[in-house]
């Protein structure tokens, strides 16, 4: 998505978004000594709990509550050492160890929960109540092998069949890298949380989809969380 197309999304431009409504989230553990995020690529480490830890995975993180309260893609969580890492748009880099709270199961339920501080100037986003179909979404990833910005429109909705999972199918082109991140639509609500990229059937046309998180459901194991973790505050 070329930058002279992009256009104020619910009061802010996509970058100001992007810099304070989603981060990269880096999992992994091995020994190096260095770190080093940039555009395309993702190769370093970080400390944790005195361990040094490699990144050898990279996704996306999207912040739901001014607590410290994050959610991504639950295959991007799959390892306990992560990191929120966010880069402000001044440069400032801020590296944040991220505790995994909660992984959703079964088909679909690729959801995540985790808690790390907001990084100062994050805010947490505001979730649809509704899938719109045929709405425009811009997606935002952590930049790993793709454009930082991709645009396309709802086109199906589904879910698990009890209804405690709905997710909704897009046409925005995603890539490695973008699992976990934002599909906002124009008024800056939040669509969906990427985890699936791909095609149609017929192989002709760009796939992706999005879990809508469910806000009721999540403040309920957020609250039990922050009530059993009294050395977080």
């Amino acid at each position: 998505m070329q930058q002279a197309d992009v256009q104020p999304l619910g009061g802010a431009s996509l970058d100001q978004l992007a810099d304070t409504r989603s981060t990269v989230l880096i999992t992994g553990a091995d020994e190096v000594d260095h770190l080093h995020v940039s555009k395309n690529d993702v190769r370093g480490v970080f400390r944790r709990k005195g361990a040094i830890c490699r990144t050898v995975g990279g996704c996306a993180a999207v912040p739901i509550d001014t607590r410290g309260y994050w959610l991504t893609a639950a295959h991007c969580a799959a390892s306990e050492a992560a990191l929120i890492y966010a880069v402000s748009s001044d440069g400032v880099e801020r590296g944040v160890p991220a505790r995994i709270v909660w992984r959703g199961t079964g088909p679909g339920a690729d959801l995540a929960l985790l808690f790390a501080p907001l990084p100062e100037g994050v805010l947490p986003v505001d979730i649809a109540p509704t899938v719109r179909m045929g709405a425009e979404v811009i997606c935002i990833g952590s930049g790993i092998a793709s454009d930082r910005f991709s645009a396309g429109h709802v086109v199906g909705v589904g879910g698990s069949t009890d209804g405690s999972v709905v997710w909704l199918e897009h046409d925005a082109p995603l890539a490695a890298g973008d699992s976990g991140g934002p599909a906002f639509y124009p008024d800056g609500l939040l669509a969906g949380i990427n985890f699936e990229a791909g095609r149609s059937f017929t192989g002709d046309k760009v796939r992706a989809t999005a879990i809508q998180p469910n806000m009721q459901q999540l403040l309920v194991r957020i609250n039990e969380d922050w009530a059993s973790q009294p050395n977080t505050r």
